[in-house]
């Protein structure tokens, strides 16, 4: 398929068994806004699930940000019902941060759905970005001077916790789902942001004026990608309570562009943010962190702290005030904390948070001894920790209970929003993806 083919069934179809393998009856989830790129992904989703003898589960998410929100996700779920597809309205709560809101709004759209994908054991979350979004990121990302890499665009598969996010459309453009919205009869709600010139995406959207995707710059990323995975395998390693270590001299000697690539990857993995820092941070740091003598403090990257141990390995830890607030945990419910951990805890009126300087006091003196040789202060305090009313209950990752109680009844598993390496790099859209891949078990 090459971007800008025409859409019908039959070049989605292609588009998304590219992006492949499937099992033999798929469930798709859908992230479905009611806009009409999500409502093109939806039907032509709906399909491909179809013809496979599968399913689709459309996922909306409310953010609560506008006042008829609720009464749009009322109308989409009978949308859904009448088109004999399951649907799903997803809640984000609680408060809602003043700055940065279209970033803070987008992130609590992933966990949901992601979250939602798994609670339904759904493996494939589809998502509706097309060749005028990856056009305007690549726009974005040239103002922003994030070098070749950035050019490539937004990958067409990325992994989240055992979740697929796939972007099958990214070879198609807007105006092209929607004349398939009109073709189908599929009504749509128009978002006023799209054309909100308080928001940088739409402020390139109005200038009309974007790049075109360059399949040179995708061809070099999935190169480089190759490249730092084989870097981090032999330069990193991983502890169980959410914190790495990189092998400086191994750095050292590679490429800077690789280099910057495995810190980049380091602080994803352990910060937990949307996106990597910017070249020019990536640069700044590993260059003070490269010439640093050991044993010296390091820098704060990501939310992160990347300090020099005495031995010249760097420590990348999770920044302490960058720490989730603490979270209750029900009785053997899987809780995600911090964007590091899940948890599971048999213990009722209990909650997750971080360790802490006062939580790390409240630990009897023997094991502190015993394990500040072992655990790095920088890491110790953002250890997850399970607290009652009493205090500091669990700490699993130092093999701490509190008298009385049974580890056993604790399960903390490091995983990560970001994996160290995830996926390589796939082009949506640019060139021809290579042979077609029948599904998995699908009919012939």
């Amino acid at each position: 398929m090459q971007l800008g083919a025409s859409l019908d069934q039959n070049s989605f179809d292609a588009a998304l068994a590219a992006l492949g393998p499937f099992e033999a009856a798929p469930l798709l989830a859908v992230g479905w806004s009611g806009g009409g790129d999500s409502t093109a992904l939806l039907s032509l989703a709906d399909g491909f699930a179809r013809a496979h003898g599968g399913r689709v589960v459309a996922l909306h998410v409310d953010h609560g940000l506008r006042a008829e929100s609720t009464a749009q996700a009322q109308e989409l779920a009978q949308r859904a019902s009448a088109q004999g597809i399951a649907f799903e309205a997803l809640e984000w709560t609680g408060p809602k941060p003043v700055h940065g809101v279209p970033q803070a709004a987008r992130q609590a759209r992933r966990d949901l759905l992601v979250a939602a994908c798994r609670r339904l054991g759904a493996i494939h979350l589809l998502l509706a970005h097309h060749a005028d979004d990856q056009r305007e990121t690549v726009a974005m990302r040239a103002a922003q001077k994030s070098g070749p890499i950035g050019l490539a665009g937004m990958s067409a598969i990325v992994a989240d916790r055992g979740v697929r996010i796939l972007r099958p459309l990214l070879g198609f453009a807007h105006a092209d789902l929607l004349a398939l919205c009109r073709a189908r009869g599929l009504a749509w709600f128009e978002d006023p942001t799209n054309r909100d010139p308080r928001y940088t995406r739409a402020r390139v959207r109005l200038a009309g004026t974007v790049p075109e995707v360059s399949d040179k710059a995708s061809r070099a990323r999935m190169q480089h990608e190759r490249d730092v995975a084989r870097l981090a395998a032999r330069a990193v390693a991983l502890a169980p309570g959410g914190y790495l270590w990189l092998d400086r001299a191994a750095l050292r000697q590679a490429d800077a562009a690789l280099a910057h690539g495995v810190l980049a990857r380091a602080v994803l993995c352990i910060g937990g943010d949307d996106y990597a820092p910017a070249p020019a941070a990536l640069a700044a740091a590993w260059g003070a962190l490269a010439a640093a003598a050991p044993g010296r403090s390091g820098r704060t990257l990501g939310h992160c702290r990347v300090r020099i141990e005495p031995d010249g390995r760097l420590l990348v830890a999770r920044e302490p005030r960058a720490c989730a607030p603490s979270v209750p945990l029900a009785p053997d419910e899987m809780v995600f904390w911090d964007g590091r951990f899940a948890i599971a805890c048999s213990a009722a009126g209990s909650a997750i948070g971080a360790l802490g300087a006062h939580g790390w006091a409240e630990l009897p003196r023997e094991l502190r001894a015993s394990v500040a040789k072992s655990v790095p202060a920088a890491a110790r305090v953002s250890l997850p920790t399970i607290r009652d009313l009493d205090g500091v209950l669990a700490v699993p990752h130092l093999s701490y209970g509190r008298e009385g109680h049974r580890l056993d009844t604790v399960a903390v598993r490091f995983w990560p929003r970001h994996a160290l390496c995830g996926p390589a790099f796939v082009a949506g859209g640019l060139g021809s993806p290579g042979p077609q891949r029948p599904l998995e078990g699908a009919k012939s």
